[in-house]
């Protein structure tokens, strides 16, 4: 049931729906910046400059702010402020409960401590990100220190070799810190939609049994 109610309550909030309003201009900026990210990204490769880097990352933020900063107007031109925004997802979540025949409080709860069980399954970056930590340690340092020793004992410039090789662990590294964020995103999208699904079960909890 819990799933269901899930599904129910996403399909009447999915905010690609909103996507259809946006303007062309908006796709227009949006695809420039996109093309700006990139072009610095393959400078970046090709060059192995930071300062490209840099801006690459700096065109990424802009084109995810920017491409999310028109869908909120989409929403508030098409719904309202704040509390319309509020209401109408209270009234979907209504809805849904009535289709689904849960019409107590006792139910409401039930779900409630259904998801509780379910949201640590769900984070599924923690997963990933002990896998990460698990295989650098085993892998990624052992290597890095083998792969040092054979560059000093092999080569006389070897020292400058091993900080070539630090250097670019330490850039892949970088970025690793720096795409985190959109992996977790999109990973843990389950996990973010489950807890937005309990705060609005709370929610009508307590606006339609707690009075």
């Amino acid at each position: 049931m819990l799933w269901l109610v899930y599904e129910d309550y996403f399909k009447q909030n999915d905010m690609k729906f909103f996507i259809r309003y946006l303007k062309w201009y908006v796709w227009v900026i949006f695809l420039l910046l996109l093309v700006g990210t990139s072009f610095f990204f393959y400078k970046f490769i090709s060059t192995q400059n930071g300062l490209y880097f840099v801006i690459e990352c700096g065109f990424a933020v802009l084109s995810g702010g920017y491409f999310g900063y028109e869908m909120r107007k989409s929403v508030l031109s098409n719904i309202g402020d704040n509390t319309d925004v509020f209401e109408h997802k209270i009234i979907s979540m209504r809805n849904v409960l009535k289709q689904r025949k849960i019409d107590n409080m006792e139910q409401i709860d039930l779900l409630i401590n259904q998801i509780n069980e379910e949201l640590p399954e769900l984070k599924l970056s923690d997963k990933f990100r002990k896998s990460v930590y698990a295989i650098g340690t085993v892998l990624l340092v052992p290597s890095i220190s083998l792969i040092s020793k054979w560059l000093l004992d092999s080569y006389d410039e070897g020292i400058y070799m091993v900080v070539m090789v630090l250097a670019i662990v330490m850039m892949l590294i970088g970025l690793f810190y720096i795409i985190k964020p959109l992996l977790e995103s999109v990973i843990d999208s389950p996990y973010k939609k489950m807890k937005i699904l309990k705060r609005m079960l709370e929610d009508v909890k307590m606006l339609d049994f707690l009075k």
